[in-house]
């Protein structure tokens, strides 16, 4: 297996925004009655260039009157940090066992920023289920099977979080 399954996983960097399948607030056999609501701009987590934005497109849910986006591949929802590089620093935390202070010295990552980290993902892991396991994980069972899995899978496996829940990340669920 490779040493970083998550970092060097292409699908992981995508920047297309996949256009939803369905709308969150409503049934999920409701026809499609969405409308494009605009873009926002947000940061795009690029260590290179921090100061990189990207335009997210907003769709508006015409029943309820709610707006939802879909965010690419390569950033989770409510974190500044890239998709592929924040499931490498959980699994260097949780399954390889490396120490806080080690990592972060290793990633250039602040302890903050890590252990913010490793305490938003240990408190939405009771939440999160894998299709292709039952049952619930345990945080190094979940990355090791994420790994296991392999990019494309967990690139599905994030874009239909994201269409079913719009506040729900790896990273935690946030009140809508």
């Amino acid at each position: 297996m490779d040493r970083a399954p998550f970092a060097n996983a292409a699908l992981l960097r995508s920047w297309s925004c996949p256009e939803p399948d369905r709308c969150p607030y409503c049934p999920v056999d409701a026809p499609r009655h969405w409308t494009h609501a605009g873009r926002y701009s947000r940061y795009a987590g690029d260590p290179d260039e921090p100061s990189r934005r990207t335009d997210v497109p907003r769709y508006k849910c015409k029943i309820v009157g709610r707006t939802f986006s879909i965010p690419p591949d390569a950033l989770l929802p409510y974190c500044g940090i890239r998709t592929g590089a924040v499931l490498e620093l959980l699994r260097a935390l949780l399954v390889q066992g490396i120490a806080l202070n080690a990592l972060a010295r290793q990633a250039h990552a602040p302890r903050g920023t890590l252990r913010s980290l490793r305490a938003r993902f240990l408190q939405v892991m009771p939440r999160l289920r894998l299709p292709w396991r039952e049952g619930a994980l345990g945080a190094a069972d979940f990355l090791a099977a994420l790994a296991a899995a392999g990019a494309a899978a967990v690139a599905h496996l994030f874009l239909g979080w994201k269409q079913r829940e719009p506040k729900l990340s790896v990273l935690g669920v946030y009140a809508r």
